[in-house]
């Protein structure tokens, strides 16, 4: 090799070194790690999800499984147990919805009809209003329930078979996709089950792979306050949930809607997204109030009825039954539900919270990460009322 190529391959490499050891360099190398990092949860959501599930609920049924084992019963029967009791209350809540789900089935048809006329009824209506609207000088509303009528009169039966087949269709491919969820399912229950049978040497393990009494002690606290403040954020949440389910489904039984069940229970689900599903649920109600009602009032009234419901449970009674410490900040709240709906989906953002909980009770025990697990919190100190002049 020759002498300046020598000395140009020695100055490169001592530029090459500088660049790696700079700071501009290491926060490429960590923007590149978080990028591949997060492309690597998206790819594997449908392994990471029912992962994640698992661990979630066992941290939440570890001090129930504990009271049990003080009770003087065998480890791998408690698990058992409990894995069954959640089984039987998903296939419980399958149950119930059974009976309605195959009562919207067998009168699919009648019901795409009359929603696809509706449809049409609206569409004539809205396009004889702007056609009026664009000839007439002096602003002349037309009579829209004569147009709807009219409109509704004129739908053939061709739209309407159209979007039965879009519909069928659709059903199709989510039921090709129910093995899989099924298989999820299954997986989720069947690592929970082997969590919880295998708690204590599961601890065990944690702690020993700390080395200083400290760390120990550290570890161990953290995985009790994480079963204390999950436990208790997820159970409460449930309850008040359950009895907003309850509220909304006699509240639709009253007002009339179709199948108040499924209303109770979409009640129940979408509460556990915070902001968003409180809104999807007012959506969906009014838009299936429009398509079951023929007037307006009946129609405000059910948006009505769901939206003060949703309101005061989280305005009045979630504030009052749960604990500040366990309150997070709203706004990193609703940044997490929408990430983890971009991430995994409708799924995500009903662990999206559970995650941040937990999140924040490991910083809160690395004095390093304090001002984070501040930060996701919504305690606020009061302040301190300024001497008089």
């Amino acid at each position: 090799m020759p002498l300046s190529d020598s000395r140009s391959g020695k100055s490169l490499g001592r530029s090459l070194a500088k660049v790696d050891g700079s700071p501009r360099a290491s926060m490429v190398l960590t923007g590149i790690f978080i990028i591949l990092v997060l492309g690597a949860v998206h790819y594997a959501r449908d392994f990471l999800l029912p992962v994640v599930t698992a661990v979630l609920l066992f941290f939440v049924f570890m001090p129930l499984q504990r009271r049990l084992l003080g009770l003087g019963l065998p480890g791998t029967p408690v698990a058992a147990g409990l894995v069954l009791g959640l089984m039987a209350g998903i296939a419980a809540v399958f149950v119930l919805l059974s009976g309605p789900v195959m009562q919207l089935a067998d009168n699919m048809p009648d019901i795409v009809r009359d929603i696809t006329r509706r449809l049409t009824a609206i569409q004539g209506a809205m396009l004889n209003l702007m056609n009026t609207l664009g000839e007439s000088e002096q602003g002349f509303v037309p009579d829209l329930r004569q147009s709807a009528t009219e409109a509704l009169q004129d739908a053939d039966d061709g739209g309407s078979a159209d979007f039965l087949l879009t519909t069928a269709s659709g059903a199709l491919t989510y039921l090709a996709e129910a093995p899989a969820k099924v298989a999820q399912v299954l997986f989720m229950l069947i690592l929970l089950f082997f969590l919880l049978s295998s708690s204590e040497l599961i601890y065990l393990k944690i702690v020993q792979s700390f080395g200083a009494f400290s760390d120990k002690r550290i570890a161990i606290n953290t995985l009790y306050k994480i079963e204390r403040d999950l436990g208790g954020y997820l159970g409460t949440v449930t309850l008040i949930n359950a009895g907003l389910g309850v509220c909304v489904g006699v509240a639709m039984w009253a007002l009339g809607m179709p199948v108040p069940l499924l209303f109770a229970v979409l009640a129940f689900t979408l509460n556990f997204i915070p902001y968003l599903g409180a809104v999807t649920g007012v959506v969906l109600t009014s838009m299936v109030a429009i398509l079951w009602f023929d007037d307006l009032q009946s129609v405000l009234m059910v948006t009505l009825a769901y939206f003060t419901l949703t309101a005061l449970e989280g305005q009045l009674i979630t504030p009052h039954w749960l604990a500040r410490r366990l309150r997070m900040n709203r706004v990193l709240v609703f940044l997490s539900v929408a990430f983890w709906a971009w991430m995994w989906s409708f799924l995500g953002m009903l662990i999206a919270v559970p995650l941040l909980v937990m999140m924040r009770v490991i910083l809160e025990q690395f004095p390093g990460a304090a001002k984070v697990a501040n930060l996701l919190s919504d305690d606020t100190q009061p302040r301190v009322p300024a001497p008089p002049r």
